[in-house]
């Protein structure tokens, strides 16, 4: 009973889930170092990853928490992405969670790509459903006004669910932190694919494409 209690609670809507969705990342090398952040709105309050500490490290002390205008509640100074977090929670109340990944395999991938709309290819069933068409902007330099307004401005759209940045990494949203680490692992198995195979990799059909999204 203990062991299947501590499964239910496994990224729950706590400083505790939000700690272990932190440690996911890091392990599954979607993140190194100090890079990387994560927030998660829990009513009017905000919690996100504080700057210049791994998300290997974190444990429920060290969350920062804030208000919707990003004033400080509790704890230390915010990720330097904080208005980025901050911008796309706003735009889309029918979400709680943003994650900002920086995997070496989207980076990659991305460094050999050119910004559109639909950037990467159609390589798995699981990338169609949650994340495609999966659209990429030009680097920007991080921490920027700029970069937090186009990032808000590209996700403030409905059914995107993530978004690439050049050179930089992937941003992914969801309605949970399972939902949004879902679509960040999705894709970075694209990027992998991606750089496995060269770019050479066969791409899903239309048709399929379209009947996998029909499902959405």
């Amino acid at each position: 009973m203990a062991a299947r209690n501590r499964n239910k609670n496994f990224m729950s809507a706590s400083k505790e889930g939000f700690c272990q969705a932190c440690h996911l990342l890091y392990e599954r090398r979607l993140v190194t170092g100090s890079g990387g952040n994560l927030s998660l709105r829990i009513g009017k309050k905000i919690y996100l990853t504080p700057t210049g500490y791994s998300l290997r490290d974190m444990h429920p002390d060290m969350v920062v928490t804030v208000d919707m205008n990003g004033r400080v509640l509790e704890g230390e100074n915010p990720t330097m992405e904080a208005n980025m977090h901050l911008g796309i929670l706003r735009a889309r109340p029918d979400i709680n969670v943003v994650c900002h990944v920086h995997g070496a395999y989207i980076i990659a991938a991305s460094s050999t790509l050119f910004p559109a709309p639909d950037t990467f290819p159609p390589l798995t069933p699981g990338f169609v459903y949650h994340a495609h068409p999966l659209a990429m902007i030009p680097f920007m330099v991080p921490g920027t006004r700029v970069l937090a307004e186009t990032v808000t401005r590209e996700l403030s759209m409905q059914k995107r669910k993530a978004l690439v940045l050049q050179n930089h990494g992937l941003v992914t949203i969801g309605k949970d932190l399972k939902d949004a680490l879902y679509v960040a692992e999705e894709i970075d198995d694209v990027a992998r694919i991606c750089v496995f195979t060269n770019g050479k990799a066969r791409a899903i059909p239309r048709e399929d494409v379209e009947k996998i999204c029909s499902k959405v």
